[in-house]
């Protein structure tokens, strides 16, 4: 070649390798980017970085397509034919992946969906606790103002608060109610989802669930309180200081009941240790019967029973009522029978 030629193919390869450094750089700041990008949580910081990429006058694809053309270029003129042009290649593909990735994910419109979705869900959590922090749902009756329905939360049971009937009268109060009879307006006679999911109308006649129920005593230790009330009006009450039962698997199970106190006298303490039955599961003692079915009831029947407050009501025959062994009526169903727990201090 001559000086002039020499020259000019000097100030291509001069101009090549300028921008192969542009290049570089792009890449490198690309890189950068795509790692912020990893390990940003501020969505304005990312779309402060774009623009000032644009302001530093670094257009990506006419970069990427001047150096195409020079490439083209250079094989043309059959200069650097080999490791320098595979390489250059090699960096334009990536790059152009890199700003086709980039623009995908940060177009404006995909700004402002991502804005607005944050901002709602920020808001929605700052309600949230809002209305947890100035309303907080008791774990039991033992907050209750006055007797009525009120709504509370075991967390290992649900993540959702249930209501239940609180009495915040009888003898200091605090008492969740867990089975409560006093008309005869609910049949009483059921299966077993029946009682372990809870029937009746906690205004009235209604039985809590078991699955509640052991819930209250597996968060905390219970007491048990019995009222009774007889045909006359007459009012009695026994109180367990200790009650609990087991889940589902172990059929209810009555494992937990503390020593008796009260004039209404023990009726429950023979049926420690025994699991609940209804008419469809047999769990009593007996071998050629079923208590449930025989005295049409619900209960942890023990030969069959010593207390049986889940019969029917207002029955002739007190085996078959609601009674109370050591404090009904013989021939009469008690007129009203309330079992509640409260948490033991």
């Amino acid at each position: 070649m001559d000086l002039q030629i020499l020259k000019a193919e000097q100030e291509r390869q001069g101009k090549l390798i300028d921008d192969l450094v542009k290049a570089m750089d792009i890449q490198n700041r690309q890189e950068k980017l795509i790692d912020d990008l990893v390990k940003a949580t501020d969505i304005q910081s990312l779309k402060a970085e774009i623009e000032e990429l644009k302001k530093d006058g670094l257009d990506k694809e006419s970069n990427i397509q001047l150096l195409r053309t020079e490439l083209e270029e250079q094989k043309e003129d059959g200069v650097d034919k080999e490791s320098k042009v595979r390489y250059l290649t090699t960096e334009v593909d990536r790059l152009e992946k890199l700003v086709g990735e980039l623009n995908k994910k940060f177009d404006n419109q995909s700004l402002r969906t991502e804005q607005k979705s944050q901002g709602k869900l920020i808001e929605e959590r700052v309600e949230e606790s809002s209305e947890h922090n100035l309303e907080p749902v008791p774990l039991n009756c033992t907050d209750a103002k006055s007797s009525g329905i009120n709504e509370i939360l075991i967390p290992k049971f649900s993540s959702q608060p249930f209501k239940v009937a609180c009495d915040a009268e009888t003898r200091g109060g605090g008492w969740t109610i867990i089975l409560r009879r006093m008309d005869g307006s609910v049949d009483f006679y059921r299966n077993w989802a029946a009682y372990k999911e809870g029937f009746g109308d906690l205004n009235g006649e209604f039985f809590l669930g078991f699955d509640k129920i052991h819930a209250l005593t597996e968060e905390r230790n219970q007491e048990l309180l019995v009222v009774l009330e007889d045909n006359e009006g007459k009012e009695a009450f026994e109180m367990y200081d200790s009650f609990a039962i087991g889940n589902e698997d172990q059929q209810y199970v009555l494992h937990t009941l503390g020593n008796a106190t009260g004039s209404a006298g023990d009726s429950l303490s023979k049926h420690r240790g025994m699991k609940f039955t209804t008419k469809d599961r047999d769990n009593d003692s007996q071998k050629n019967r079923n208590c449930a079915v025989s005295f049409t009831g619900a209960w942890w029947y023990y030969d069959c029973f010593q207390s049986n407050l889940a019969g029917k009501y207002d029955v002739e025959g007190w085996e078959y009522g609601v009674y109370w062994s050591t404090y009904s009526v013989r021939g009469k169903s008690l007129k009203t029978a309330v079992m509640m727990i409260r948490p033991k201090k």
